[in-house]
């Protein structure tokens, strides 16, 4: 196997991976739209644990994330596995651009937590430094990889 094909697997994998979380997500976050507290007891635990102040975003909030994380999983995966032309270049895109978002989200995590910026709930400043800020680095690499797969071809 050649090296050219080692790393389209590689990046294929990752693509996928990445794919797959991100829609896990997705799922999770509609979820909460329809009211699941899911893994709190409560709507606030959960605002505590997930966002950091209280109240709980609503529905409508959570089902618009929901909808981008799904977009970001499906492009992803059309851009992974996808061919060429002006759909390929579109899923490229767009996934590039959530790889973008999922960088900031966790650098930008991390940088508010190494200053201490915000009253937020210590629940979510411990999840955020030791999960939330730490998996959207990984997984925008992941897709980012993801994206540029079937690009050289």
């Amino acid at each position: 196997m050649s090296i050219r094909n080692r790393t389209e697997k590689v990046r294929t994998s990752a693509g996928l991976l990445g794919a797959a979380v991100v829609g896990a997500a997705g799922l999770v976050h509609a979820a909460w739209a329809t009211g699941s507290t899911w893994p709190a007891d409560s709507s606030d635990e959960l605002a505590d644990l997930v966002v950091g102040t209280r109240p709980m975003p609503g529905a409508p909030a959570c089902a618009a994330v929901a909808a981008l994380l799904g977009a970001a999983s499906i492009a992803t995966t059309l851009a992974t596995v996808g061919g060429q032309g002006p759909i390929g270049r579109l899923t490229r895109r767009g996934s590039t651009f959530a790889a973008g978002v999922l960088v900031v989200r966790g650098v930008g995590g991390l940088a508010v937590e190494a200053l201490n910026v915000g009253d937020v709930a210590p629940e979510f400043r411990r999840w955020n430094r030791r999960l939330y800020s730490p998996v959207c680095i990984a997984l925008g690499v992941l897709i980012g990889l993801g994206a540029g797969a079937k690009a050289q071809r």
